[in-house]
């Protein structure tokens, strides 16, 4: 058997928090987000909200659809600057 078959998903403390209580209240997620964990696994239960994860010094809007179920929510949370290099100007 594989790891990824026996390894279970994680999810973080808030995620479950925050799963229980808009499953108590029936609603489709009126209330923001803001997930610092990155590690955690995107539930099918997220799929069309939108939630706030951290990048390091901000937090990202990102809007989860049915592809983003299954991963992880760092994978759609770059922390890097792009980096591109200068054009080369011609001389005459």
């Amino acid at each position: 058997m594989a790891r990824s078959r026996w390894k279970l998903t994680y999810f973080s403390s808030k995620v479950w928090r925050f799963l229980l209580k808009k499953k108590r209240q029936n609603q489709k997620g009126s209330k923001k987000l803001y997930l610092f964990d990155r590690s955690s696994t995107i539930p099918n239960s997220f799929i069309n909200f939108y939630i706030f994860i951290h990048k390091g010094n901000s937090f990202k809007k990102l809007f989860f659809k049915k592809y983003f179920f299954g991963k992880k929510m760092g994978e759609f949370s770059f922390t890097r600057k792009p980096f591109f290099f200068p054009l080369k100007k011609k001389k005459r």
